[in-house]
């Protein structure tokens, strides 16, 4: 069996879901790479399981856009077009700023600290080769809002899509686009400071989360 599937099993989990963990864990660590073919046939020998659960597993992730299933084939690892990156970012900016709607109420001095901690740690990362420092402090900013929300559908579709954005899609952003990033999140921290809910909310979606490049 394949050990780093072994570190993915528990009693508490339906198969299908502990597979499914596994393949994303393979996505994130960049294993399974966009374009990639994988031959479904030779992954359930991999992974010593039967066809239903690896096939529950990878609907699951082709509902959730990260691969496609080719009949009597396999599946492909889909790469995002700069179609896709454009969509991604609009319902990002959609969702999000929604999201910090109706949580504002709820963003105190506590909160606003902890914002600014992680962005002054982003702004220490900017360099960081490999970017997975940069990207984990990146989610963690937002989430310090977005994890007041009792929206758990909304909050689901958001980390969907923030993971095929920032975790399994491109990485290259420039230094330049990445400073701009940590000025960005400077700016929306002193309008949350400055009570400005709905100014914040169409900062989020109107200049945050566009293209930039």
């Amino acid at each position: 069996m394949n050990q780093n599937f072994a570190s993915f099993q528990t009693l508490h989990q339906p198969l299908r879901m502990q597979v499914y963990e596994y393949l994303r864990n393979e996505l994130k660590a960049g294993r399974l790479e966009p374009g990639m073919f994988v031959s479904t046939s030779k992954m359930m020998t991999q992974l010593g399981i039967s066809r239903t659960p690896l096939r529950e597993a990878l609907l699951q992730l082709q509902v959730e856009g990260f691969v496609t299933l080719l009949p009597q084939r396999g599946i492909r690892i889909n790469k995002l077009t700069q179609q896709d990156v454009e969509d991604i970012y609009e319902m990002l900016g959609a969702l999000d700023s929604r999201a910090f709607l109706s949580v504002f109420h709820r963003l105190g001095p506590a909160q606003i600290r902890k914002m600014e901690r992680i962005n002054e740690e982003m702004h220490k990362n900017l360099s960081d080769v490999n970017f997975n420092r940069y990207w984990d402090l990146n989610t963690a900013f937002h989430h310090i809002y977005l994890d007041l929300s009792p929206n758990k559908p909304l909050l689901k579709q958001l980390s969907i899509l923030r993971q095929r954005m920032f975790e399994f899609g491109k990485k290259d952003w420039s230094l330049k686009m990445r400073n701009m990033n940590y000025q960005e999140h400077r700016m929306l921290i002193q309008m949350i400071e400055a009570g400005r809910r709905i100014e914040a909310a169409d900062f989020i979606r109107d200049v945050h989360c566009i293209i930039n490049y």
